[in-house]
């Protein structure tokens, strides 16, 4: 069992796509089963326990990522910081008072429609990023909860095929002690008879001395 999961893990780097899809197959028929204990069920815990089902799913979603989800993730990042909203605090108030500055000659004047302007225009553009960043993290969290299913689903019918070994080896202990118990129960009755036997004889022989030692007085 564990050389099979070291296995697993040596190899772990190179995509195996029937190995995933057996693993998908597995748990979809035990899934099925009414119960984990039956000889079925034992049968898919041996075909699966050869198998890894833990995963990074942030990595590999990581990895298949186009250029513009991770741009899109890497915005999203920077406009949910302080950083961003101390920056461009900043600039705004940098544009307010230079154009206050500027007086009459003013690229932007009052009321900073110009200014006004940039704000839609970045809002507008930051929304659908912020909202493809969080359909991939959707994804990812989706991807992630079935992998922690598929991983207590494991644990679980190995839990369950635990359970049954402990169940067969607490069964053999139990007639192991009956067992057990009738032969030192026997031979207590056997060494209780020799005891009676010896007690029995050696009481023959007492009996068989005295009367011995009365017929020689009675003789003499």
């Amino acid at each position: 069992m564990y050389n099979d999961l070291l296995l697993d893990r040596m190899v772990a780097a190179v995509p195996d796509t029937d190995a995933d899809e057996r693993v998908q197959e597995l748990i979809s028929e035990i899934e099925e089963l009414d119960s984990l204990l039956s000889p079925e069920a034992q049968a898919l815990i041996r075909d699966l326990r050869s198998h890894t089902v833990t995963d990074d799913v942030y990595e590999e979603i990581d990895e298949s990522s186009t250029l513009g989800q991770r741009l899109a993730d890497k915005l999203a990042k920077l406009a949910g910081s302080w950083t961003f909203i101390i920056i461009f605090g900043f600039i705004m108030l940098g544009w307010i008072a230079l154009n206050v500055y500027m007086g009459a000659n003013a690229f932007d004047p009052f009321p900073f429609i110009l200014l006004n302007l940039t704000l839609s225009t970045l809002a507008a553009l930051q929304a659908p990023v912020i909202l493809m960043a969080q359909n991939r993290q959707a994804v990812k969290d989706r991807a992630m909860a079935e992998n922690d299913y598929q991983v207590n689903l494991k644990s679980e019918v190995e839990i369950a095929d635990l359970h049954r070994k402990i169940d067969v080896l607490t069964d053999a202990l139990t007639v192991q002690t009956k067992l057990v118990n009738a032969l030192v129960s026997a031979r207590r009755q056997e060494l209780s008879a020799t005891v009676r036997t010896i007690e029995h004889a050696r009481r023959s022989d007492h009996q068989l001395a005295t009367r011995h030692v009365e017929h020689e007085n009675a003789a003499r």
